[in-house]
């Protein structure tokens, strides 16, 4: 339970009881001071409720976003990179350059094309390729990357030569 919660049931309990006191009490709030204090009583409580339900929102956006940053520190970094071979059938991907933090860096490439096609790596030590995929599949590579400079490109025999490639910067 949170302050949203607790000031929200303060709300409603206090709405309630001016429904039940003012339904038994035609001169239900006198006027001057009762008057004055039923209505800032209520004013602070809807605004404390409403406050405390974007503080709360707030604190949970940032407490989810912190654990997505600490599973990805706690599997080194990397991450996944989406990457398309192009409709039309050339030869060449919807990107020339992509980036990544260095660790576990995997790389899908959707293949909406006709030909057949896949997703490869290399670079400083890496020899990674993925599964040639027809017209709908998914190509996926994934390596282990220090900072640098790689290369990324569709190992079919004349599609790296015909310009399906790029570069992978690894920070």
């Amino acid at each position: 339970m949170n302050a949203f919660h607790v000031l929200g049931g303060l709300f409603a309990a206090w709405a309630v009881l001016l429904a039940v006191v003012g339904i038994k009490r035609d001169d239900f709030p006198r006027s001057g001071f009762p008057s004055l204090a039923v209505g800032m009583i209520s004013v602070l409580l809807a605004v404390g409720a409403i406050g405390s339900g974007i503080i709360t929102s707030a604190l949970e956006e940032e407490e989810e976003g912190e654990e997505a940053g600490q599973a990805e520190a706690a599997e080194g970094g990397g991450g996944a990179l989406a990457l398309s071979a192009d409709p039309g059938g050339d030869l060449s991907f919807d990107k020339d350059s992509l980036e990544a933090p260095a660790g576990e860096v995997t790389i899908r490439m959707a293949n909406p094309s006709s030909l057949p096609h896949n997703v490869s790596l290399e670079g400083d030590g890496v020899e990674e390729e993925g599964a040639t995929v027809e017209e709908g599949g998914t190509s996926e590579v994934s390596a282990d990357v220090s900072a640098g400079e790689y290369t990324f490109y569709c190992s079919v025999p004349g599609h790296r030569e015909g310009g399906m490639e790029g570069t992978l910067t690894v920070r």
